[in-house]
């Protein structure tokens, strides 16, 4: 295992907004070329006005979507690869009923506008954008689905067949580039599944197989179910409403899924100490079985998997056992187990983010913080070099950082932060490029 990365310090191109309102930018996402950026404001126990901000290169809103007088605001925010769609999804009231809203980055109308019986947790589209599906959490007002999807059609996505239970919590989604395959990560409550692997038809969401974390394995963690759940007060707050908040069940659960390009392979980070389990989805669907688990040592819990296009390998995020430390590493698919090829350790823990993979694979990028009962720590953007684990640039932050996005090809990125800003990368003059 390699000691803390010392990559070159980084340059942000430009912030956003000039001045900063003191929301969150929880979500970030960026289009495959990088020329179309997206970030959503987010914040606990507050209303404001939230929203996504859809923005170019030099940093400058193109299309906005705002929730007035919101609740706890965005925090999911997804692009398809083209830049002409953006959506985003989270709470909306104090009676917790969330919302998710499609907009059109070319004029700004609106593609779509449904309400949730609970927060959307996490959303996926295909790389065309013609299927979109968004996972949300327990349902808290008593209805409401847990996987919403959607096909475009004439401009306008309508509803297909989605997934409705009443006690299993969408953590994380994983849609294939065709928009013909999604993995789904749970919370689960009891017996209820951990991973859900779908087909997607015509109709909608069809079951294939669904995956339980083997029982011998399953460490827990001390984190409540929500995806940033150490936040205590969130939970007194949904109790001071009357409010049922889900309950841990003492178990491990899935903190994030991804899939290959065409669907034949995914992974799923898992809570506690037990790392990354590989599947490939033909052999899944007959056994019910992952190929292989990878495990690094001295971690606490794994937040993030992101997998390459390919399937050969995956890169795990993870924190560390000790305060302040945090590993990424990448295991490779040596077909019934996973080998190990770098790890890196960095400052803070690192945080999920839609993916952790660009340049075509051949970067990581990531954000770092912790939550304190005293405050944040600060925070840091990582760009790690995909195959050799080297950092390549590094910027620090004045609180936590969650979401850190590089475009498909590697030219730019975009990080949002606890300290109310979004930044903007150019690879020119940063993580190993010439200026």
């Amino acid at each position: 295992m390699t000691g803390p990365a010392q990559p070159p310090i980084m340059t942000s191109s430009w912030t956003y907004p000039p001045s900063s309102p003191g929301l969150w930018f929880n979500t970030t996402d960026a289009s495959q070329d990088g020329s179309v950026l997206v970030g959503g404001t987010f914040q606990f126990d507050t209303t404001a006005n939230f929203g996504f901000y859809v923005l170019n290169q030099a940093g400058t809103v193109i299309q906005s979507d705002v929730w007035d007088n919101a609740y706890e605001g965005v925090f999911w925010v997804k692009l398809n690869a083209g830049g002409t769609i953006a959506a985003g999804g989270g709470w909306l009231t104090s009676t917790y009923t969330g919302q998710l809203r499609a907009i059109s980055v070319r004029d700004g109308s609106a593609l779509l506008t449904q309400a949730t019986g609970s927060r959307v947790n996490t959303i996926a589209m295909s790389a065309d954008g013609g299927i979109l599906a968004a996972g949300c959490g327990a349902t808290y007002s008593g209805s409401g689905q847990q996987i919403y999807l959607y096909s475009m059609e004439n401009g306008v996505y309508q509803p297909l067949t989605g997934l409705t239970s009443s006690n299993n919590s969408v953590q994380s989604l994983a849609m294939s580039t065709d928009g013909k395959w999604l993995a789904a990560g749970f919370y689960p409550n009891g017996s209820a599944p951990a991973l859900i692997l779908f087909q997607i038809t015509s109709t909608g969401l069809a079951q294939a197989r669904t995956w339980s974390i083997p029982s011998g394995g399953a460490t827990a963690e001390p984190e409540d179910a929500d995806v940033r759940g150490f936040v205590k007060e969130h939970f007194a707050a949904l109790a001071s409403r009357n409010v049922v908040a889900e309950s841990s069940s003492g178990g491990a659960y899935v903190k994030s899924v991804a899939m290959s390009a065409d669907g034949s392979k995914f992974a799923a980070a898992i809570s506690g100490a037990n790392g990354i389990y590989y599947f490939d989805r033909d052999a899944f669907i007959s056994t019910g079985d992952p190929q292989w688990q990878y495990a690094l040592a001295n971690i606490g819990t794994s937040s993030c998997v992101g997998m390459s296009a390919d399937g050969a390998f995956v890169v795990g995020l993870s924190n560390g056992g000790a305060p302040l430390v945090g590993y990424a590493y990448r295991v490779n698919d040596a077909g019934t187990s996973g080998t190990l090829a770098w790890s890196t350790q960095v400052e803070y823990w690192p945080n999920p983010s839609n993916h952790i993979l660009g340049g075509n694979d051949a970067l990581v990028s990531f954000g770092t913080g912790e939550p304190k009962k005293d405050g944040l720590t600060p925070g840091h953007y990582y760009v790690l070099d995909a195959g050799t684990g080297a950092g390549l640039g590094i910027f620090g932050t004045s609180a936590m950082n969650w979401p850190f996005q590089l475009s498909g090809d590697g030219g730019f990125a975009i990080g949002g932060s606890d300290d109310g800003y979004l930044y903007g990368f150019s690879a020119n003059g940063n993580w190993g490029h010439a200026t």
